[in-house]
């Protein structure tokens, strides 16, 4: 039953795409069902293209990538049912580094372009929504007064239902809670609390989403 609604409501995303409306003649139904063909065999080549580019990650079920990913996988990359990772536009980078552990919860869905790097542990809830172009790293590599040493190392926790637009970049230490939005552009450098708009550089708290209860549903493509 959950597969046949998911398809029921694909139908209706592609009749709005097209029609903006429910299809009302045979000819229009038809073109529309001839579309979800194919979006469901691109699918499914997705579904194969996880298998061989994911092949060195613990993987659930259901995971699609589209496009030439590229990985590091010295530590462990973990990965929930029904991710989405995109590569096709740009290519998106996952790196783990020796010990280091990324963990990507399930329904989230990551965006062309964007890089992920951790050399200790990056971990992304469920039903998330990473944008285009966004960068998280759990390390500054180097110190900025004295370079020839390094900076340390501190987790990036993202909570469920958490949303980052375009370019923005998290980095080490921070703490993203449960239902917050991260603005294109955005530097983070704190922690960001649940339920929160933030924006700039460094982020600032915006406004509060707590009365937007559609900041933690999944993001359906």
């Amino acid at each position: 039953m959950k597969i046949k609604q998911k398809l029921v409501d694909k139908v209706l995303v592609l009749s709005m795409d097209y029609y903006d409306r429910a299809p009302q003649s045979k000819k229009e139904r038809a073109f529309i069902y001839w579309i979800l063909i194919k979006t469901l065999s691109k699918w499914a080549f997705d579904l194969l293209n996880a298998s061989v580019r994911l092949r060195n990650c613990a993987t659930g079920k259901m995971v699609t990538v589209k496009g030439n990913l590229k990985l590091n996988t010295k530590g462990k990359i973990i990965i929930g049912d029904y991710c989405r990772i995109w590569s096709h536009i740009g290519t998106t980078q996952i790196s783990a580094g020796p010990r280091a552990t990324i963990e990507i919860g399930e329904n989230t869905f990551i965006n062309s372009g964007t890089i992920i790097t951790s050399r200790k542990h990056i971990s992304i809830g469920k039903n998330c929504h990473i944008a285009n172009q966004v960068i998280m790293m759990d390390d500054d590599f180097h110190d900025v007064s004295a370079r020839e040493a390094t900076s340390g190392k501190e987790d990036i926790i993202i909570g469920d239902g958490v949303w980052i637009a375009t370019r923005a970049i998290v980095l080490k230490g921070v703490t993203i809670g449960e239902g917050a939005v991260v603005a294109a552009g955005a530097v983070v450098t704190k922690d960001v609390p649940p339920f929160t708009l933030v924006g700039g550089v460094p982020a600032r708290i915006i406004k509060s989403t707590k009365n937007h209860s559609d900041v933690t549903k999944p993001v359906i493509n």
